[in-house]
């Protein structure tokens, strides 16, 4: 009877470490838009490298496109954290964000002239591809009506870059089409 009375209760308290560990790892909303912001740094930056390195005019609108309206969204999540009270909050998923951006970016900026475009293209949409479900995943999590709403408000943009991306792969790897 005692070894069933402690299985119980060491099955009650791994239930319980389970359940606060899962809420532990659960990010507050200022740190899902301190992600998110980390995520449109980085899609600025890389937009910045096409716009510097690429020969192509339908990817040097799309750039302008993503510098604009990714800055347009870091201006809308530092606004809304004001308003909180705080900041864009840092994590363990912004930090290594960072990092892997910085070495897509150093990546990217290896990349031969010749290859930059279907490079970066290919980079946009695995990266864009991930900025959506990230986003939908936030937007069931977000505790605040405004951070939820300003990720739904936001994810149509991401989803249209990601579109233009696919749309620009298949015109700028098919030859004789103009760029």
């Amino acid at each position: 009877m005692n070894g069933k009375r402690i299985a119980a209760a060491l099955l009650l308290l791994l239930a319980f470490m389970a359940r606060a560990f899962a809420q532990e790892s659960q990010l507050s909303d200022e740190q899902m838009l301190g992600v998110v912001f980390v995520a449109n740094q980085a899609e600025i930056a890389a937009a910045n490298l096409a716009l510097r390195k690429t020969r192509s005019n339908s990817l040097q609108v799309f750039a302008k496109r993503i510098v604009s309206e990714h800055a347009q969204v870091n201006q809308e999540i530092f606004t809304l954290t004001q308003r909180f009270g705080t900041r864009p909050q840092r994590s363990a998923t912004s930090d290594a964000l960072t990092k892997q951006s910085n070495d897509d970016l150093a990546e990217l900026d290896q990349t031969s002239t010749y290859d930059f475009d279907e490079a970066y293209l290919e980079h946009e949409i695995v990266f864009l591809q991930k900025l959506i479900n990230t986003v939908e995943g936030y937007i069931r999590t977000a505790r605040s009506a405004e951070a939820r709403t300003l990720l739904i408000r936001s994810r149509p943009s991401f989803i249209f870059h990601l579109d233009q991306a696919q749309r620009l792969q298949i015109t700028i790897g098919s030859p004789g089409l103009i760029r």
